[in-house]
């Protein structure tokens, strides 16, 4: 097995991507659950 420690420098972007990706569904979840809260409490 060949390790090259460069790919992973290469490879931070896909990881910074997926990363804002979780970040705004796990936002977009809470802001929704928020929302609809406020509409439906007493």
């Amino acid at each position: 097995m060949y390790f090259n420690p460069m790919n992973f420098v290469n490879n931070l972007i896909y990881i910074v991507k997926g990363e804002l990706g979780l970040f705004a569904a796990l936002g977009l979840i809470a802001l929704s659950t928020i929302v609809l809260n406020h509409f439906f409490s007493d």
